[in-house]
């Protein structure tokens, strides 16, 4: 029997509601021989006896892929290739930038003035689906609610700065918080940032949702 749990970070978050019996649940489950078990997640706390794969970041030839299936004019373009470097090859982001192309059959050069005028904005279909909701399932979740308000506004900083946050300088960056280093862990947990060499980054798209809102708070502050 192959068992696939889909988005299961919706019944496998620690903090949610009976979440350590469902836990257990499963991971009952992947001890089973006959059983092939699947797990989609936002979330990497998966049960202990599942493998979890490390997912590379989309090759330029695959993002292309992605993007020309969906939408394609006539022929590859460096514009495209170009937007696709800006979203850091995030495959959600692209299939949504090739999804509102193609329903307004905008062509490549129009595609990069909306991107360059509205960003986030394109990043949304005429049927709902955007990158935006898609964080604030992630935002919604117990883990993040159970870190406080504060935690928004430290995703925001993250997003301030493109190359991201040295983990050496939590302390000195961020001395008022005291749960700093575990909210910071729980970022990661939840997808809304990745480590890469003692860096705490933000992808691309994830950035430009963030990032408004903290140059925003900034511009009021002063």
């Amino acid at each position: 029997m192959i068992l696939i749990l889909d988005n299961a970070e919706s019944i496998l978050d620690p903090q949610g509601t009976n979440g350590r019996e469902i836990s257990e649940v499963v991971e009952e489950l992947s001890r089973f021989e006959t059983v092939c078990l699947c797990i989609t997640s936002r979330i990497s706390t998966v049960p202990r006896h599942c493998k979890r794969p490390v997912i590379a970041t989309l090759s330029m030839e695959a993002a292309c892929d992605i993007f020309y299936n969906i939408y394609d004019t006539g022929g590859r373009s460096d514009i495209i290739s170009d937007l696709l470097k800006r979203l850091d090859f995030h495959a959600l982001s692209i299939t949504l930038l090739a999804t509102t192309a193609s329903h307004n059959m905008w062509d490549y050069n129009r595609l990069a003035r909306e991107w360059d005028a509205r960003r986030t904005r394109v990043l949304q279909t005429d049927y709902n689906e955007s990158l935006a909701a898609t964080i604030e399932l992630s935002l919604a979740s117990p883990t993040f609610q159970k870190l406080g308000p504060v935690a928004r506004d430290l995703l925001g900083v993250i997003a301030f700065f493109p190359q991201g946050i040295d983990e050496k300088n939590l302390r000195w960056l961020f001395p008022t918080i005291s749960n700093r280093t575990i909210m910071f862990d729980k970022f990661c947990v939840l997808s809304l940032t990745y480590r890469s060499d003692g860096y705490v980054r933000m992808l691309a798209p994830l950035q430009i949702t963030f990032t408004p809102r903290i140059r925003l708070h900034l511009h009021c502050s002063v």
